[in-house]
């Protein structure tokens, strides 16, 4: 899926061109509580953790939710649907729609407008990403969205770790693997500064747009903090929502815990002032008769370039499987690690048959030498 705008054009002119959506959006009243709200949600981050859910569950009422401005717009950057356009032209301001047109974030066919991006209101911040899925007019099914280097809305993770680490004003702070910036950009107000780095030059466009979008001083760049990181002024705080979780299968699963933390670890040395911290969090998976702090002891061991490690896991995630999960073999129906019965399925015969007592979110701080 191509960008609706080009990324070399970036940050340079994103200021002047973006400045002028988030007091329109908020103007329209598409503000995180109006957003869950009229989706049936508890908060903006249960819905982010299942909008493809409350899409499905709202679109037999897309008639009614569309009879004003916020309406529309939920359906087009939330349910991620089209409109027809002559109930987009007659809800939406033309003031409101010039920016949207201006900025490629609609596009126009024959009598339907379609959105090219998600827009996903929290925590006072507009973020700007790819749709993690698309739904059809009319449709109550939805197609999920596909293809490699895709940037998808912020995630509750993102606000596990967002809540569990406690900066201070005088910290420079490092977000690798920025994604759509949420992290660097939600802990602006607490630090001196904030940077953000991706391997994906698609997530740092959207991240240098978001950055615009709410008047942050962020800096963005495409980097990786194992090969090519930052190479002027070292942070204080490093921050990481690892792509971690469990196996669903002996061959397939995402990136282990333990390579996560040793890949930080090897990097520390580089990118984060002596003393700095990296605070990461990982879904770790626990053998039987195991803890999570003597593991990560053991991962680290023979790594030099640390001398502190403190371990905190998180009660009642929506990316933890606990014993009783794996005794009763039935995930919860929001658990965010499996997708579908047969997914489910697999993912608790492939713990069961390799001795994983449970799964575990935690964030692991990491002081350096």
């Amino acid at each position: 899926m191509k960008l609706p705008w080009a990324p070399e054009d970036l940050p340079n002119a994103a200021a002047d061109r973006f400045g002028s959506l988030k007091p329109a959006l908020r103007e329209a009243g598409f503000s995180d509580d109006v957003v869950a709200r009229r989706l049936g949600a508890a908060d903006a981050i249960d819905l982010l953790s299942h909008s493809a859910m409350y899409a499905v569950y709202s679109a037999l009422d897309v008639e009614s939710l569309t009879t004003d401005t916020a309406g529309a717009l939920i359906q087009l950057f939330v349910r991620n649907g089209p409109l027809p356009r002559d109930r987009y032209e007659h809800v939406v301001s033309a003031p409101l729609a010039r920016v949207l047109e201006a900025l490629a974030l609609v596009r126009i066919d024959e009598g339907q407008v379609s959105p090219t991006v998600s827009i996903s209101p929290v925590r006072s911040l507009y973020l700007l990403s790819d749709a993690l899925f698309t739904t059809g007019p009319g449709d109550v099914a939805i197609t999920m969205a596909t293809g490699a280097g895709l940037v998808m809305p912020p995630h509750a993770s993102s606000f596990t770790l967002l809540d569990a680490i406690r900066t201070t004003a005088s910290e420079t702070l490092l977000d690798i693997g920025c994604g759509s910036g949420i992290l660097a950009l939600a802990s602006w107000t607490s630090c001196a500064s904030v940077i953000g780095i991706d391997v994906n030059p698609r997530a740092v466009a959207y991240s240098r747009v978001n950055a615009a979008v709410n008047a942050i001083p962020a800096a963005f760049t495409v980097a990786d903090m194992n090969r090519n990181p930052l190479p002027a002024e070292r942070a204080d705080r490093l921050v990481f929502n690892s792509p971690t979780g469990p196996r669903r299968s002996p061959e397939t699963g995402w990136t282990s815990a333990q390579g996560a933390l040793r890949s930080v670890v090897r990097a520390m040395g580089t990118v984060l002032v002596p003393g700095g911290t990296a605070d990461v969090l990982v879904i770790a998976e626990l053998p039987q008769g195991r803890a999570l702090p003597d593991l990560v002891d053991e991962w680290l061991a023979d790594l030099r370039g640390w001398k502190e490690v403190r371990v905190r896991e998180v009660p009642g995630s929506p990316q933890a499987v606990s014993a009783r999960d794996l005794a009763s073999g039935r995930l919860s129906p929001k658990c965010l690690l499996a997708d579908g019965p047969e997914d489910r399925a697999r993912l608790l015969h492939s713990l069961r048959v390799r001795g994983i007592e449970s799964v575990v979110p935690a964030v692991v701080s990491i002081t350096s030498v």
